[in-house]
């Protein structure tokens, strides 16, 4: 029974090997936002965007961190800064160039979460929770007080991840490097929730204590998750500070986890496409607006606490509820509308197509099958 098991899990592994969606939609998320960026060609707009592309980046792993494996680390929002400071702190003080920072950011992060993640990843649900949940106020009140990371004003002079002849120049080909990485990130997360991990983590949502009956290393998919979670959240702090230029404490903030957990809810906490757009739409918002701006926290506090109890599952949640209704009453509808236009005399629907072709009715064929019956008796 076990090796049955085994060589079928094995062949859906196979299979989901070849599987093309990642990389297809890896690709379309590249291509569209580096086209999106080029039409607008280094505007103001097309900062904001950039820079909403770099939160999409961390918001893409909370879809699973969050959404498909229900892990509740509120961790993003460090590993964020962890990504922007470091790539501050090694081009301005160590001359490292855009790209020799990137990886030193990635392979700092990949240490730091196995490190963390060893020890958080241990407690259940909420004790996961309220352990990563301390980790902005702490890191945040460091990066504010500390000389060496430039206290209040942070760090000024990060370099762009890739360099025009131009401001504008600069700012496109950065976006359009952001819009790689998001891309990458897209195919990653994507291959994952698609293959067999994908599916012991949908069963360790669901119920741990099946999932760990059915053989799945609870431990080690929830330290897993967290790491690349917050992997994908340093390149996206790494992204920010590229395009900004500028590395401040706010973002390690809590406001910051904030801001990022009603990226993902807004729209959906299991819809990558919904956590993408919410990334960019709320980023310009906070941005365009001076209302929003100024009172961020209120605002962004009571819109995430509206959408959890309202709808837990975001826009998308409520779109898949309405149509279901929709589909539902549109049947109810065609039903009506076909009985309605069916001849009104005792007949069913398929009684009255038959009469339509000349078929036997139904008494008919009964007083045949009785004489089929006598016959076949005597």
């Amino acid at each position: 029974m076990s090796s049955g098991t085994d060589v079928q899990a094995a062949a859906a592994h196979q299979v989901r090997r070849r599987d093309p969606v990642p990389l297809g939609a890896g690709v379309a998320v590249a291509v569209a936002g580096a086209l999106v960026l080029i039409v607008m060609n280094g505007s103001y707009l097309g900062l904001t965007v950039t820079t909403g592309i770099g939160y999409a980046i961390v918001t893409v792993g909370m879809v699973l961190q969050l959404g498909y494996s229900r892990q509740l680390a509120f961790s993003q929002s460090v590993f964020m800064g962890l990504g922007a400071y470091g790539t501050g702190v090694l081009e301005t003080k160590y001359g490292f160039g855009s790209l020799e920072s990137l990886l030193a950011v990635i392979g700092l992060a990949l240490v730091a979460s196995l490190l963390i993640g060893a020890v958080v990843t241990r407690a259940p649900g909420l004790a996961l929770a309220l352990a990563t949940l301390l980790m902005p106020l702490f890191i945040f009140q460091l990066a504010t007080y500390s000389n060496w990371l430039g206290s209040f004003a942070g760090i000024n002079g990060v370099l762009p991840l890739l360099t025009g002849g131009d401001y504008t120049a600069t700012l496109v080909r950065s976006g359009i490097a952001c819009a790689v990485l998001l891309g990458i990130a897209t195919a990653v997360v994507f291959r994952v929730i698609r293959s067999g991990v994908g599916l012991q983590l949908m069963a360790m949502a669901a119920d741990e204590r099946l999932a760990e009956s059915l053989g799945v290393s609870l431990r080690q998919r929830r330290l897993e998750v967290f790491v690349l979670g917050s992997v994908l959240a340093a390149v996206g702090g790494a992204a920010i500070g590229s395009v900004q230029g500028i590395v401040t404490p706010d973002v390690l903030s809590e406001t910051a986890e904030i801001t990022l957990l009603l990226m993902v809810f807004v729209a959906g906490r299991r819809s990558i496409a919904g956590a993408i757009l919410g990334a960019v739409v709320i980023e310009y918002l906070t941005t365009s607006t001076s209302f929003i701006s100024t009172n961020i926290g209120t605002v962004e506090g009571i819109a995430l606490l509206v959408i959890l109890i309202a709808e837990p599952d975001g826009v998308a949640g409520a779109v898949d509820r309405l149509l279901g209704r929709r589909t539902v009453q549109w049947a109810g509808s065609l039903r009506a509308w076909s009985a309605a236009r069916l001849p009104a005399r005792g007949l069913s629907g398929h009684e009255a197509t038959e009469r339509e072709r000349g078929a036997p009715d139904l008494e008919t064929r009964d007083l045949e099958a009785r004489g089929g019956g006598d016959g076949g008796g005597s």
